[in-house]
């Protein structure tokens, strides 16, 4: 079996088998090592269902000259049974299959809004590295949501068919702001003479709006029949060479690498959900809020660093120090149950719970006599207050008393001569109509 290395050096050469298994790899979550070089035009060919996205892609990839490498991503819905692609568009170009310089992939959108997932930008990653000349990614054509193509491809095509003036309207807030080329596909019918002076029409409304800057190109094309694809090829091939000059095919990475980040957060986030099937049944039965669901879900059902508490004898010059340092502090506010004033430094992924105490007689201002200013205790949030006592209860760890309402929710302690002397608070935040 080939490790990483050894399947990265045969995609580098072009090996179909390996760049398939690398792809397999980063669908299944595998990070793999790689440092993207622009190379590829990557180019976006998105529009309403039937506009003959696959098609046109066929008749522009047997165009293309042998000695080009060419990939071809076509992004299907999900199926719902299996999560696969569930169109499969590599049916319709089976004879490409055959070209050693083709490489054809179907991949599911895994139903992620934007039309794209984490897998396909890695995809796109694989294949630049491989050193793919054009990058063909058919998305889903889904209207307005399917619109994150423009963070990945350096070029977008908007396919609309003839008979389409009621389809314009409908895109005009959507694909229809995204293109850089508008293609009148099916041009072999005779409706699309029409359908192309809307379009002209739309694209010099765009113009005045957005200004010169806004260079759209409007073409009439046939997939079916090859009807004006050489004249379209030579446009994209000239866009990419504008790209190279200005150097804004190096800019488009940026964006690309943002998108990715967003979206291997909602991959994180589904295989979250798909773990959390009891969250979904307390919700259905009212067990739990679907706020306090949620909550519990970022945290994985697990207990996670709430904050670090910290007592102070000036919780207004601590507060302050904070605020010049540029993080977000919030008001003070008074917990009378447990004599102190309560300010909350906000960071990243946690926060800092700043204590003052409200007498000398309070637990804090005891803790300050004793040991000065410093770190008091660790807070952690659990899901559920009550049955996470009982775990410890179990484990011979002691409570100092009931939970009651804190600054952060409803609140206990476990006692630090029981824990090697850390003072352990446990939180369970509120939901909204608590």
């Amino acid at each position: 079996m080939m490790n990483i290395n050894e399947l990265l050096e045969r995609a580098r050469n072009w090996d179909k088998l390996a760049i398939a298994k690398l792809i397999t790899m980063a669908e299944e979550g595998v990070e793999l090592p790689i440092q993207v070089v622009r190379r590829s035009h990557v180019i976006g060919i998105t529009g309403p269902p039937g506009s003959g996205k696959s098609t046109l892609i066929y008749t522009m990839a047997r165009k293309i000259p042998q000695d080009r490498k060419v990939a071809i991503l076509t992004i299907d819905p999900s199926s719902p049974f299996t999560g696969g692609s569930f169109m499969g568009n590599r049916i319709r170009m089976q004879e490409l299959t055959s070209r050693s310089n083709i490489y054809i992939r179907s991949m599911a959108t895994r139903g992620i809004r934007g039309g794209l997932n984490y897998a396909t930008i890695a995809a796109i990653n694989i294949l630049e590295y491989a050193g793919a000349d054009y990058i063909f990614l058919e998305t889903v054509g889904a209207g307005q949501s399917d619109t994150d193509v423009k963070y990945v491809a350096d070029t977008i095509l908007v396919l609309v068919p003839p008979l389409s003036g009621d389809e314009i309207q409908a895109l005009k807030s959507g694909l229809m702001e995204i293109g850089d080329i508008y293609v009148v596909s099916k041009s072999d019918n005779q409706a699309s003479e029409s359908t192309y002076r809307d379009l002209m029409a739309m694209v010099d409304m765009m113009k005045e709006i957005k200004g010169d800057e806004w260079r759209p190109v409007v073409l009439k094309v046939s997939g079916l029949y090859g009807y004006g694809v050489d004249e379209l090829l030579r446009v994209i091939d000239g866009r990419f060479m504008e790209l190279m000059k200005s150097g804004k095919l190096d800019s488009a990475l940026v964006g690309r690498r943002v998108l990715e980040m967003r979206l291997y957060a909602y991959d994180l986030l589904e295989k979250g959900l798909n773990e959390m099937k009891d969250l979904e049944r307390d919700v259905a039965s009212g067990k739990l809020s679907p706020q306090d669901a949620a909550r519990r879900l970022f945290s994985f059902s697990k207990p996670r660093l709430d904050h670090v508490a910290v007592a102070v004898k000036n919780i207004d010059d601590a507060a302050r120090k904070f605020k010049d340092l540029g993080f977000r502090v919030s008001d003070p506010i008074i917990v009378e149950e447990q004599g102190v004033k309560v300010v909350m430094v906000y960071l990243g992924n946690t926060k800092i719970e700043l204590l003052e105490p409200l007498g000398p007689e309070t637990t804090v201002a005891k803790f300050i006599e004793k040991r000065g200013e410093g770190i008091h205790h660790i807070a952690l949030e659990v899901g559920n207050i009550n049955e996470f006592i009982e775990k410890v209860k179990g484990a011979g760890l002691t409570i100092t008393g009931e939970p009651s309402r804190g600054a952060e929710g409803i609140v206990t302690f476990i006692h630090p001569k029981s824990l090697n002397g850390v003072l352990l608070e446990l939180v369970q935040h509120l939901s909204l109509n608590e």
